[in-house]
């Protein structure tokens, strides 16, 4: 069942929408950065959280042109997105992250490219804490596509923590997967390219600032769900390996050639992370060894239920 704190009456030019389950402290931030804008036209506010957080109300009600949508239920973030979509009073759509810190231009950024013409725009996504070790190498090894310096071209995915998209195309697209934990934006993306012929506008002033995971154990469990969908999902993985795929050498060459990636990519549209790299590179061994076991494991699953079916 869903629960909405209040009515917003007001106009809104463009909605932002926050899928949020999880640290307070992020969401207050998160918030925090975008009541800060400096856009001047009117926008609205949607979070829409698991839980029935009775501080979350607190949180909301401070803000004039925000809605808290809960549900006493958890969802998935693809179902948290579906939902603020649904409940938005404009056209325009900006998504972002509970975990994330928007650039104080992110809001009028997103509004002028959509405007525009766009019907997709993406930027990059930094580091909230550069000089934290899980958390610097958890963004290094979960967005090394998308970083300030790289080329406005050959888009295959994109993130849903930093995207500005028109509405109608997300429903052209059938919306964000909801029954997914991770991985439900890259599918998302995937159709939205298919539907825009592939365009996708890259604004490297459009900038978020993202938390990673900043304590040992969940660096660790995030890396192993991002392998394991990675597997159970099907993505981007040829079907030359299908027949071995659940092999632990499978997974652990799959893993090398990732890093050699991740690598080649952080060379070239973030050259300074190379730094972080070699400081903390046991931790990229600890984040790469987790997001092989989760690879080998989603693997297995997938062709398990392939074989059931």
């Amino acid at each position: 069942m869903l629960y909405q704190n209040k009515k917003n009456n007001l106009s809104a030019e463009i909605t932002v929408i926050i899928p949020f389950y999880g640290e307070k402290n992020d969401l207050a931030n998160c918030v925090g950065g975008i009541i800060q804008q400096n856009f001047n036209k009117p926008f609205e506010i949607i979070v829409v959280e698991s839980g029935k957080d009775p501080e979350l109300k607190k949180l909301m009600d401070s803000a004039q042109n925000s809605v808290l949508i809960s549900c006493d239920t958890q969802m998935y973030p693809g179902k948290a997105r579906n939902i603020g979509t649904a409940h938005s009073k404009s056209d325009l759509l900006a998504f972002i992250d509970a975990d994330c810190v928007p650039a104080a231009n992110w809001l009028s950024e997103i509004y002028a490219s959509l405007k525009n013409g766009n019907k997709i725009v993406i930027g990059p996504v930094i580091d909230l804490y550069p000089f934290h070790p899980s958390a610097s190498i958890d963004n290094l090894l979960q967005f090394p596509d998308f970083r300030k310096h790289r080329p406005n071209r050959n888009f295959t995915h994109f993130p849903a923590c930093n995207l500005g998209i028109n509405k109608e195309l997300v429903y052209k697209s059938g919306k964000f997967p909801e029954e997914i934990i991770t991985g439900e934006d890259v599918i998302f993306s995937q159709s939205a390219i298919r539907n825009n012929e592939g365009k996708v506008y890259f604004n490297r002033n459009l900038i978020v600032r993202h938390s990673g995971r900043k304590d040992f154990k969940s660096f660790i469990e995030h890396n192993r769900s991002l392998g394991f969908h990675r597997g159970y999902l099907n993505l981007k993985i040829s079907k030359v390996g299908n027949k071995n795929r659940d092999s632990f050498l499978f997974a652990l060459i799959f893993g090398i050639k990732r890093l050699i990636y991740i690598s080649v990519r952080t060379l070239q549209w973030n050259p300074a992370g190379i730094f972080s790299m070699i400081f903390y590179f046991p931790f990229v061994i600890l984040g790469l060894s987790a997001w092989i076991e989760g690879f080998r494991r989603g693997n297995k699953k997938y062709l398990e239920e392939k074989i059931a079916v």
